[in-house]
């Protein structure tokens, strides 16, 4: 079973995170950036990949100006251990969420994919993601495998999310409640991980 670091960073880089090749050393930078109104949320993940990593590390922290009314902050960090992640997530030096990576990351991967990627649609989710076909399937596999009900939905060109019944969207989010303390919360984040809260696909 991979460290508790390497299941940590591959849980981060199912959602909003990536992790990628710098330099001519090529290091491992995994880099994670999101809306402020998530900060504690982000802070919480910089914070564990510290602590749990093994070794020397290095890490930044900036902010990416946007039109909105909300920048994004950014955080990225480069540890030793990531170069397991990287192996596993990028086996041919592109993204790829296997089975194997679902089952390493288990239901700690699944709650951050849904923090970043889940929306609550009425009594109903969707996860809607940048992901490829085969990827959306084995999400959807593995869910079922949980017991959670999911099956992806598609245009006429693609796979474009997977759609949660309302019995595998209350079975998700209490495994997300599980999974999260509550310093990793804010008020708004909250809206994506609380039974009964309705959100408009964006």
């Amino acid at each position: 079973m991979p460290a508790q670091f390497v299941v940590h960073a591959l849980s981060c880089s199912l959602g909003r995170g990536k992790i990628s090749l710098k330099g001519k050393k090529k290091r491992p930078w995994l880099e994670v950036s999101r809306s402020e109104e998530y900060r504690n949320f982000s802070k919480w993940q910089l914070k564990l990949l510290k602590q749990l990593h093994e070794g020397p590390i290095d890490y930044l922290e900036d902010r990416l100006p946007t039109n909105g009314f909300y920048d994004y902050e950014r955080f990225r960090f480069h540890g030793e251990e990531l170069y397991r992640a990287y192996e596993l997530l990028y086996p041919r030096d592109e993204r790829y969420i296997s089975t194997e990576v679902l089952h390493i990351t288990s239901k700690k991967g699944l709650a951050m994919m849904w923090f970043d990627c889940g929306r609550i649609k009425g009594r109903r989710g969707s996860i809607r993601g940048k992901y490829s076909p085969r990827e959306y399937e084995n999400i959807a596999d593995y869910l079922n495998l949980l017991g959670i009900e999911a099956t992806p939905h598609s245009n006429q060109i693609t796979t474009i999310e997977l759609c949660l019944s309302r019995e595998g969207l209350s079975s998700l989010l209490q495994i997300i409640q599980l999974e999260f303390p509550k310093c990793a919360y804010n008020r708004l984040s909250r809206r994506r991980t609380t039974p009964g809260t309705i959100e408009s696909q964006g």
